[in-house]
């Protein structure tokens, strides 16, 4: 009791004196944080500054072109290099400074989008008033100002602003807080610590009043302590009893050994049915009796390591000898135990000679399966290889024939009947058609390249640029095109737009009598996500659902519908390269919807 008092008065000081720490160490970190809370408050001028000096760069560089276009003085234009450059550092530099700001990501690629498409408009327009074509620069400048790039870049910069100034608020009051924060915690820890005392001094108090307490129910523990000894001497016994039971009954072979000569002390009698030695052979034999000899010297090893390290357990796999000579593979846990006052080991053997011959064989016919999949993927390579240099080398040849017909066509117009001209005509459109199919087999041959171009890949941009390469087409029939929200994929930017695209031109291409409607879905699935693009098309009968992928495979006549068969094609390579499976659900005159998939995985 004495102690205990000791113990609570020392433990107070401690206390006293961590609470002291706490206040130096919490002053010290509240005025780090005050620190940060500046050093942030000054990162957002410097992005607001940043934002500025951008608007007023694409600000000059707009005014410069078009004062050159009013005045034709070519002064105004002779810094646009060195603006371009300084514009698209300072959004670089921008871009890092709000690294840690997903929403201002956003902000600035749309920024740099528009800056892109504002100055490509603006260098087109310098490019036709420099060859004098008046007319179509002020067209185009009129253009831009319809399309309002300009505008666009004053909101991203303005909502850019805003964020910042809101984050530069919320960072104002927060530097306020942790200001008085750190008043009101160093008052509460000086009266915690003045609390403490009293605390302690009362403790001592009440630990006086238990002492004498504390003596009587001593004694009375020690009274009980003596009767539960000779009660667990008895479970004791008893629980020696159930042990050798376990020992000798078990279904696996144990055996106990003595740890210096090694010799069989006791074996159960699963060890005598499985090894077909008696119980009296083992007590006269090493445990080196039941090994092959060339694994003596790695068992004597072990021994010595495994009394030289004191391991409560120790396992390993071995092979044993049976008395016939048949080798096994087992797997071995040795227990150290003390048997009759000598330093011994207990083991339990579980024999796996099934199971390591399985694990060889499925070893073998994996090693088997990875030489034919090493073969398959050089043939494929190969046949890549071969595609792409057949159909270049074709190329050659078919331009000599496509241009010889054409100069005959035209040296000897006039001079030849009907018939001829017919078959001239005949030959010049194979010539073009066997163009396109070489030029379709030079595609579809690049798509099974490695997968060094793949990165984040924004398919909300990707369905954009598809919607601007159609958008003649879509205003022309009156297409409808409803676009789920879609999400970022790891992948080929390139060959993503590729997909959309050739998915996209056959729904506008195999439409029916009503204006196309094209809707594009996208729902996630574990590992990755599940596209759509469906459309109320002429259809697919489900007897050419996967005739449709096989490249040069066409369901239709040429002269009803153009292409060489290979966009599905290669729609299907392209999703295989991602990871991913493509498939059709279509009845005919009811419309298509091709699904494909795109995995997570980098």
């Amino acid at each position: 009791m004495k102690l205990t008092i000791e113990k609570t008065l020392i433990s107070g000081i401690i206390i006293a004196i961590t609470g002291v720490l706490a206040i130096v160490v919490i002053s010290i970190r509240q005025s780090l944080r005050l620190q940060d809370g500046s050093a942030i408050i000054r990162h957002s001028h410097e992005v607001i500054r940043e934002t500025q000096e951008v608007l007023n760069l694409s600000t000059r560089y707009e005014l410069s072109v078009k004062n050159f276009l009013l005045t034709g003085d070519p002064s105004f234009v002779d810094s646009l290099d060195s603006d371009t450059s300084l514009l698209e550092s300072k959004i670089r530099a921008l871009k890092e400074l709000t690294a840690d700001n997903p929403s201002q990501q956003e902000r600035i690629d749309l920024l740099l989008n528009y800056v892109h498409k504002n100055r490509a408009l603006l260098d087109e327009a310098t490019r036709m008033s420099r060859g004098k074509d008046f007319q179509a620069a002020a067209t185009l400048i009129a253009t831009g100002a319809t399309i309002g790039y300009s505008r666009q870049i004053q909101i991203q910069i303005d909502r850019m602003d805003a964020e910042e100034n809101r984050l530069l608020d919320l960072r104002r009051r927060a530097s306020q807080g942790v200001a008085s924060g750190l008043q009101g915690v160093l008052w509460v820890l000086t009266a915690a610590v003045c609390i403490l005392a009293m605390v302690v001094l009362s403790k001592v108090k009440v630990d006086l009043r238990k002492e004498k307490k504390v003596r009587d129910e001593l004694s009375r523990f020690n009274r009980e302590l003596e009767q539960r000894v000779r009660l667990q001497t008895a479970e004791l016994q008893e629980s020696e009893g159930k042990y050798k039971y376990l020992f000798f009954k078990s279904p696996l072979p144990k055996w106990i050994y003595d740890q210096e000569t090694l010799q069989f002390l006791e074996v159960n009698e699963a060890a005598v049915r499985h090894y077909g030695y008696s119980e009296e052979e083992f007590v006269r034999m090493k445990i080196t009796d039941i090994r092959p000899p060339e694994d003596t010297p790695r068992l004597l090893s072990d021994v010595e390591e495994s009394i030289a390290s004191h391991e409560d357990s120790r396992h390993g796999a071995w092979r044993h000898t049976k008395k016939n000579g048949d080798i096994i593979f087992v797997e071995v846990t040795a227990h150290p135990i003390e048997y009759g006052h000598r330093k011994a080991r207990m083991v339990v053997v579980n024999d796996i000679t099934e199971r390591k011959r399985s694990e060889l064989l499925l070893r073998q016919l994996n090693e088997d399966l990875k030489k034919r999949a090493a073969e398959l993927a050089t043939s494929n390579a190969e046949l890549e290889r071969f595609a792409y240099i057949a159909s270049h080398d074709l190329q050659e040849p078919l331009r000599m024939v496509s241009s010889f017909l054409q100069l005959l066509q035209k040296r000897y117009q006039g001079q030849l009947d009907e018939k001829a001209s017919q078959y001239i005509h005949y030959a010049v459109d194979g010539a073009e058609r066997m163009k396109a199919l070489i030029l379709d087999l030079l595609e579809y041959s690049r798509v099974g390249v490695g997968k060094d171009s793949f990165g984040a890949v924004d398919m909300n941009g990707i369905v954009a640029e598809v919607g601007d390469i159609f958008r003649e087409k879509i205003i022309a029939t009156r297409a409808r095109v409803e676009i789920d929200p879609l999400p970022e994929v790891h992948g080929d930017k390139v060959q993503l737009t590729q997909l959309f695209q050739n998915l996209v031109g056959n729904a506008l291409k195999y439409r029916s009598g009503e204006p196309p409607v094209i809707r594009i879905r996208v729902t996630e699935e574990p590992g990755g996500w599940l596209f759509s693009v469906g459309d109320n098309g002429i259809g697919i009968d489900p007897l050419f659902f996967e005739k449709i992928f096989i490249i040069f495979q066409r369901l239709h006549n040429k002269s009803d519908y153009s292409g060489t068969g290979i966009g599905l094609a290669i729609c299907k390579k392209i999703v295989e390269r991602h990871g991913g499976r493509i498939w059709v659900e279509s009845t005919q005159e009811n419309g298509s919807t091709f699904f494909f998939t795109i995995t997570n995985h980098q």
